[in-house]
């Protein structure tokens, strides 16, 4: 995959560094560059990324569950289990979850998305 040059990408653009926590944008990038000399060109890893949020399902973590369990059960049991599971039943257990994972503390994150190249340098 062909790099984007940092120079020719809009200075809101978010980029990182692979492996790494920290989010820039191609504005904050450039002025760590050209104006406090900082040695980001020295990294080959810088890609573009994109926010996501994850959010919880109750429906999928209700099959987890279940089908975790139904080997030290007897058997038939998961079939008694999801009798007992109704649509109102996962709709208040999905309530829960919503409000329990609202914020963003532990479901904002990112995912690289197009590698960048470092095409400008400190001034110095």
């Amino acid at each position: 995959m062909e790099k984007l040059k940092l120079s020719r990408l809009n200075d809101d653009i978010e980029i990182s560094i692979e492996e790494s926590s920290m989010v820039y944008t191609v504005a904050e990038l450039k002025r760590e560059i050209l104006e406090l000399g900082e040695p980001h060109h020295e990294s080959d890893n810088w890609y573009t990324i994109i926010r996501k949020k994850w959010s919880p399902d109750a429906q999928f973590m209700l099959e987890r569950y279940i089908d975790s369990e139904q080997d030290n059960m007897y058997e038939n049991w998961d079939n008694r289990a999801w009798d007992c599971v109704s649509k109102g039943v996962i709709g208040k257990i999905q309530e829960v979850l919503d409000e329990a994972f609202k914020s963003d503390y532990a479901t904002a994150y990112w995912e690289y998305d197009q590698p960048v190249e470092i095409d400008i340098f400190p001034n110095n």
